[in-house]
C-alpha cells in the first residue's frame, strides 16, 4: 500500500517539462480543467519509467482500499491530450501517447480494443467525452479531486424550521452562505439571493462526529468552471466545501 502511494505521488510531484510544442492555443478545446488547476499549467510529460510502473499497478485494488485513488491522475492526463491533436502539432510522440491512453483506459477499465481502429483524434474525442462525463458526475468528480484530507463528506441534512442564528456569513454569487451552532453541532446554511435556504446541514466530519467549529478564511471563496469553491477551517485544520453554481451541496473535505 506505502509503494503505491508513494508512486502515484511521484507522478503528481515529478512531472518533466518537455513537452510537445503546440500550434495554438486554442487548437483542441478542453473543458474544466480550470476545476483541477491545470487550465494555466504548461503541458508536461511523465518519465518512461514512472508510466511503465503505473501500467504495471492493480488498478482494481482501488475499489474501496486504496487511500489515494488513480482517479487523480485522470486530469493530469486528460490535459496533456491537446499536445497531441492533430490540429495541435505536426510531431507526435506517438509512443508517449499511446502509453497514457493505455493508462486512462486500465484506470477507467475501458476496454482498448475499441479504440484500436480509432485515428488519434478520434481516440482523443473518445477520452474527452468519457472525461467531461466523469466531471459531471459527483461520484466521480470527488475522487479525481487531489487531496490528502479525509472525505468526500456529506453532512447530515438539518431540518429544523426554526431561523437559527447565524455566527458568521458570507456572501456568495449565488447568495449567502451562513454558519450557526445548535448545542453541539455545527449547522451550515446555504441560502439564495430571496434568502430562501438551498440546503442546511449538520456538519460532521471522521466518523461522523460533530465538528466543534466553522470558520471561512479570508478570501474563501473560489469560483471555477464546475464548482464554487469555498475555503474554510475547522478545529484549526482544512476544511474545503464544494457547491454547484446554484449553491446546491456537494461534498467537502477535512483536514486531519
Amino acid at each position: 500500500m506505502k509503494i503505491r502511494i508513494l508512486t502515484l505521488v511521484l507522478l503528481i510531484l515529478n512531472l518533466t517539462l518537455f513537452g510537445q510544442e503546440s500550434e495554438s492555443t486554442d487548437c483542441y478545446e478542453i473543458k474544466y480543467l480550470d476545476f483541477f488547476g491545470l487550465d494555466q499549467t504548461e503541458v508536461t510529460k511523465w518519465p518512461p519509467s514512472e508510466l511503465d510502473g503505473l501500467l504495471k499497478m492493480d488498478f482494481a485494488k482501488d475499489n474501496g482500499q486504496s487511500e489515494i485513488k488513480t482517479n487523480v491522475l485522470i486530469p493530469m492526463i486528460v490535459y496533456q491530450l491537446k499536445e497531441y491533436h492533430p490540429k495541435c502539432t505536426k510531431k507526435i510522440d506517438t509512443l508517449y501517447f499511446n502509453t497514457i491512453t493505455a493508462v486512462y483506459l486500465k484506470i477507467r477499465e475501458i476496454d482498448s480494443t475499441q479504440l484500436l481502429t480509432k485515428s488519434i483524434a478520434e481516440k482523443i474525442d473518445f477520452i474527452r467525452a468519457d472525461f467531461y462525463s466523469q466531471v459531471e458526475n459527483i461520484n466521480y468528480l470527488s475522487k479525481m479531486t487531489m487531496t490528502f484530507d479525509d472525505g468526500p463528506f456529506y453532512g447530515i441534512n438539518y431540518d429544523e424550521k426554526f431561523e437559527l442564528k447565524p455566527i458568521k456569513t458570507q456572501e456568495t454569487a449565488f447568495g449567502t452562505l451562513i454558519i450557526s451552532k445548535v448545542d453541539d453541532k455545527t449547522i451550515l446554511t446555504s441560502k439564495d439571493k430571496n434568502g430562501n435556504v438551498i440546503w442546511q446541514k449538520s456538519i460532521t466530519g471522521l466518523y461522523d462526529r460533530n465538528l466543534t467549529g466553522l470558520y471561512f478564511t479570508k478570501n474563501p471563496l473560489e469560483y471555477n468552471s464546475v464548482a464554487t469553491v469555498v475555503h474554510m477551517y475547522s478545529e484549526g485544520e482544512r476544511f474545503t466545501l464544494y457547491l454547484k453554481k446554484d449553491g446546491s451541496f456537494m461534498y467537502y473535505f477535512h483536514s486531519w
